[in-house]
């Protein structure tokens, strides 16, 4: 490994423990765990000196000397901290300034260059890397073990426990936006006291899992004819509609037909599916027969149609595919 190699290898922080330092890089698409590093280092700094003067630019907008003169020590001696957006968007003048100065850099700025990605700007990322400034990777969370690591550190960090299966309903019930998810965490730690149980998640995201139709199609493809019932009855008596429903239970049994026929050589790419979809999909489909998944899509194609206007009685056509689907799932292998 070269060098400069093992230098950008050592520089890596975690998102959480980003702090300033006179040179910073946090790097990704992931927005959410962007924004925390920078505030974290905000928040840091302003503590450090509650009278450090922050500067917003974007370095597309840029012009040249702005660097230097921002940079420049003050006569009263405060400190500075800029903080730099968009640098994945960079123009020229932006990043011949950034270049330089790396040759120069005062001690008391903190200069935050944030990428979101791509190619633009690398003669910038590589000279910040070789200069041996730390480096927060904020690439977004795609296995579902990874999302479920981010949450449970959001309630270890504010002192909070919740239990597995709690866990496991708060992932099922706000999907893979990792923004949706923090604002989730953040809601059972504002609102709830003690341990976090699936009592709590139920009580906050239960209606919403059942609106969408996913705890459904859940609870048929297990195999819980009652549980599947129980919840599309409570949905359609909530006002849902039936369409989205169906919907639900589709792309579900699509995932595990996917999966099934392609194997587990195939990449999540090439099935068009994040790869906790690809993890999770598996996991349901191995307890299927391929006569079962099959008549399966067919009672979900025969309910499709029926509740898009070919039958007389959508509720009906609904709990006809889940009792076909839950009887499916509990075939032997």
């Amino acid at each position: 490994m070269s060098p400069n190699k093992k230098a950008a290898k050592a520089n890596l922080v975690p998102w959480h423990r980003a702090a300033p330092a006179p040179v910073v890089l946090v790097t990704g698409s992931e927005s959410v765990l962007a924004d925390r590093a920078v505030s974290s280092i905000q928040d840091q700094a302003r503590e450090a000196d509650p009278a450090i003067e922050l500067t917003n630019l974007e370095a597309s907008s840029y012009e040249s000397g702005q660097l230097a003169t921002l940079t420049s020590p003050s006569l009263f001696g405060e400190t500075k901290l800029l903080i730099v957006d968009g640098v994945e968007a960079t123009n020229d003048a932006f990043l011949t300034d950034a270049v330089n100065y790396l040759e120069d850099i005062q001690s008391d700025v903190t200069l935050v260059l944030r990428h979101g990605g791509g190619v633009r700007g690398k003669k910038l990322l590589d000279a910040v890397k070789a200069s041996g400034a730390p480096v927060i990777e904020a690439q977004p969370l795609k296995k579902e073990s990874e999302r479920s690591d981010f949450a449970a550190g959001e309630f270890r960090r504010a002192g909070r426990t919740i239990r597995p299966a709690a866990l496991r309903a708060l992932l099922d019930a706000v999907g893979a936006d990792l923004g949706e998810l923090a604002a989730g965490c953040r809601q059972l730690i504002e609102d709830t006291s003690g341990t976090i149980d699936a009592r709590q998640v139920e009580l906050y995201y239960g209606g919403r899992v059942e609106a969408t139709g996913f705890k459904v199609a859940d609870a048929a493809v297990a195999g819980r004819t009652a549980q599947a019932l129980s919840l599309v009855r409570h949905a359609v008596a909530t006002g849902v509609d039936p369409v989205p429903l169906v919907a639900a239970m589709a792309m579900k049994l699509r995932g595990m037909a996917k999966v099934s026929a392609l194997g587990r050589g195939t990449s999540p790419g090439q099935l068009g599916m994040a790869p906790w979809q690809v993890d999770r999909a598996r996991r349901e489909v191995a307890r299927w027969t391929p006569d079962g998944l099959a008549d399966a899509i067919g009672a979900v194609a025969e309910a499709d149609r029926a509740v898009k206007g070919a039958g007389r009685d959508p509720v009906y056509a609904l709990e006809k595919m889940l009792t076909t689907v839950a009887a499916a799932a509990r075939r032997p292998r």
